[in-house]
């Protein structure tokens, strides 16, 4: 769907046409499933962040600017989804241990062991080794590495401390490190 449909079906959802509206739905989806999927371990609570999502799509459409890509504005809206329900189902406790972050001893991988894994992992397997951390590590990495939110912000929207952000987010590369050499890659 290119900018000028999207345009057109933003339109007709601002006058509640409902087909406009189960178009943009079935067009973003897959997508949005995907996204939720990085916060969730099963597909189940992916399905329901992105149901109650688009519902928030559809009450706040009007305030849509047409500014950017309608697809990165219905993705903020259900990141922040998986925020609140991550909130509401909330069950671990944050570990706040600084000495960790302090200590910056976090392993990288090496030049081969990076090309086995650009050849060797697949999304699929990257994305269930992710899911297999703990629930507030796979948060911090996500919101960090791929969403791009600085630590201070994590702390503000997970409401922990910085520290903690960067210490889960040191847990959550070091553990997931130990997962991908698991599967086969040894330190050389």
């Amino acid at each position: 769907m290119n900018k000028e449909e999207q345009g057109i079906l933003v339109k007709a959802c601002k006058k509640n046409d409902r087909d406009a509206m189960e178009k943009i739905y079935n067009a973003f989806m897959p997508r949005m499933i995907a996204v939720s999927f990085r916060y969730c371990k099963n597909r189940s609570d992916a399905e329901d962040i992105v149901q109650e999502a688009f519902i928030k799509v559809f009450k706040n459409i009007k305030k849509y600017k047409h500014n950017g890509m309608l697809a990165s504005w219905i993705e903020r809206i259900v990141i922040n989804c998986a925020i609140d329900h991550w909130h509401k189902m909330k069950k671990t406790v944050f570990i706040d241990n600084t000495e960790l972050v302090e200590e910056e001893s976090e392993q990288e991988l090496n030049e081969i062991e990076k090309d086995y894994f650009s050849k060797e992992l697949s999304v699929e397997k990257l994305r269930i080794l992710i899911s297999d951390l703990p629930e507030q590590y796979r948060y911090v990495l996500n919101l960090y590495a791929i969403e791009g939110y600085s630590h201070k912000e994590i702390g503000e929207i997970l409401k922990i401390k910085e520290s903690t952000s960067r210490s889960n987010y040191t847990r959550a590369r070091k553990k997931l490190l130990a997962n991908m050499r698991a599967l086969g890659i040894n330190k050389y």
